[in-house]
């Protein structure tokens, strides 16, 4: 019976692969298992025992296909198993977290390097679904951006940062900053090049990180709907930026003749 921490270590390797969307732990001639993409061998050639793949399977690492020869899928368990493992800091946070590297500016103009949470935005999760392309996603999150620049979201409590006017914070007349007042007049300026009936769901999803599905019900509409409008309006969002935006796939073109 293989050892737990040489278990482990296997599943670090072979894991990994299966993290693409179009990768599979699939049966070989054999006896053994490969991991494939797009029905070939990965570029590592990655293999693992029968031995190691049943244990990947006690532990609900792996999910089976229903193909024959047989061949599996991540699961969720073993991407959150993948993600505790690797993970700096707190590992049960990261289980459920997208964490990245990003370049923010502040309201004062102040670019810092943070690590962020990508889980967080609707966007970056369809992005890992391949529901949207990589340009609607930037669009998508280049409107969040002035969004929260601009301070547009409702505050919960007393704002301590505002400085005191005539004896109370945040009373008339207090000026704000250019970068406050410049991502207000772009993100005004957006949402108006997309439109009230687009916009409205941009700012839901993009703004106030509200999920596709739930938007889809708050709005009354069918399943799979938001999908449709939201590429729209990410397309139009991004064509307002200046960015090259993909044609959509079109059909092949049909016809028929008589005799």
């Amino acid at each position: 019976m293989i050892a737990d921490g040489e278990l482990q270590r296997e599943a670090r390797r072979v894991l990994r692969r299966l993290l693409a969307a179009d990768a599979v732990l699939a049966r070989a001639p054999d006896g053994d298992f490969a991991v494939l993409r797009n029905g070939k061998p990965d570029r590592a050639h990655t293999r693992a025992t029968s031995e190691a793949v049943a244990g990947f399977r006690t532990r609900d690492w792996i999910a089976p296909r229903g193909t024959a020869p047989e061949s599996f899928a991540l699961s969720e368990a073993g991407a959150a198993w993948l993600r505790r493992t690797e993970a700096d800091g707190d590992p049960f946070a990261a289980q459920h977290q997208l964490r990245r590297r990003r370049l923010v500016v502040d309201a004062e103009g102040i670019a810092r390097n943070v690590i962020a949470d990508e889980g967080e935005s609707p966007l970056a999760r369809l992005r890992a679904r391949k529901l949207i392309d990589a340009t609607q996603c930037e669009a998508g999150e280049r409107l969040r951006r002035d969004f929260t620049l601009a301070q547009l979201a409702p505050r919960l409590g007393v704002d301590l940062s505002a400085p005191v006017v005539l004896g109370r914070r945040g009373a008339k007349g207090e000026t704000l900053t250019e970068t406050v007042l410049a991502a207000k007049q772009r993100f005004a300026r957006a949402m108006k090049a997309v439109g009230p009936g687009l916009g409205d769901l941009l700012f839901d999803v993009c703004c106030h990180l509200i999920g596709l599905e739930d938007a889809e019900r708050a709005f009354g509409w069918p399943t799979r709907t938001g999908k449709v409008v939201l590429g729209l309006a990410l397309d139009r969002l991004a064509l307002h930026y200046g960015m090259t935006v993909a044609a959509p796939r079109r059909a092949p073109i049909r016809s028929w003749q008589a005799e």
